[in-house]
This record gives C-alpha cells, sequence and structure tokens, in this order.
C-alpha cells in the first residue's frame, strides 16, 4: 500500500525516475547487527577502515583486533 500525502508521493515519483537512490548509505545498522550476532566490542572488528595507529595499539592491549 503506497502512502498518501504529497510528500511520500513525490518520494516515490523520484526513486520511479531515478532522481534520488533507492536508499541512503545502504549500510545502516548492518554493522552493528554484525557486531551484536557475533558479539564483538568495537566497529573495527566487522568493519574495515583506517584506524590511528595509537589507537590500535591501545585496542591490541584489550584484545580488540580491528580489520584493516
Amino acid at each position: 500500500m503506497l502512502p498518501t500525502s504529497g510528500m511520500s508521493l513525490a518520494l516515490f515519483r523520484a526513486i520511479v525516475n531515478h532522481q534520488v537512490p533507492l536508499s541512503i548509505g545502504g549500510g545502516i545498522g548492518q554493522s552493528r547487527t554484525v557486531m551484536l550476532l557475533f558479539r564483538k566490542a568495537h566497529l573495527g572488528e566487522v568493519s574495515v577502515s583506517v584506524w590511528p595507529k595509537k589507537l590500535k595499539e591501545l585496542w591490541r592491549q584489550k584484545n580488540i583486533l580491528v580489520l584493516e
């Protein structure tokens, strides 16, 4: 069932006409869900990023190994 408000219809038209993407980011919540499922303490354990050397050393001392 489609929403009936004018703003919602305008959004659906923009999606259909390829004026806006279907989603923004696409990864909202996915990393946090994986952290929960794998019982990880830090986002870096499930998501690749660039981490400052000092932080990697601090996490390593706590047995948190981040992905690079």
